[in-house]
């Protein structure tokens, strides 16, 4: 093979790309050292092909600039507060009320709930001795009525 055809082959473009296989990589290596104007064909071709990026190069929007910049320097002011604080993921809830906390709970929830807990099990525990009576009293009163047949043969 001629080396004009080689590099007509666009070989030396898909090696640039990285679509070349291993075998065409070892290959055009090989070539390079033997054949310099090679160098010079991959260079030509590198600087066309970032020509033509440039030129389908589609300019991010202005914002996108500024939000980099807003969450390097974010990374930048608080790289220090993240060194000094351990637990900064980790969020309590307090008791007592104070003015400086954002989450607070009263301290008169904690009786509310064991006093709901408490009567909601009296009125499960009543609920089930009722419950039991109801179905006694049904079974006793299907006893004490007398079956249909018994009823016609009395009259």
């Amino acid at each position: 093979m001629e080396i004009k055809e080689y590099i007509e082959s666009g070989i030396i473009e898909s090696f640039l790309l990285g679509l070349a296989t291993p075998d065409e990589e070892v290959e055009l290596q090989q070539l390079r050292r033997v054949f310099p104007e090679l160098n010079v064909e991959i260079a030509m071709a590198e600087r066309r092909l970032e020509k033509l990026a440039f030129e389908d190069a589609v300019e991010p929007p202005a914002v996108a600039w500024d939000n980099i910049l807003q969450r390097v320097n974010w990374e930048e002011d608080n790289r220090d507060f993240k060194k000094k604080t351990k637990d900064q993921h980790n969020y309590y809830i307090n008791v007592e009320p104070r003015k400086d906390e954002l989450i607070t709970v009263h301290k008169y929830w904690k009786y509310a709930f064991v006093t709901i807990f408490i009567l909601s099990k009296i009125f499960l525990l009543g609920a089930i001795i009722y419950g039991l009576k109801y179905y006694r009293e049904v079974n006793e009163n299907s006893r004490k009525q007398p079956a249909p047949a018994q009823i016609e043969r009395t009259r």
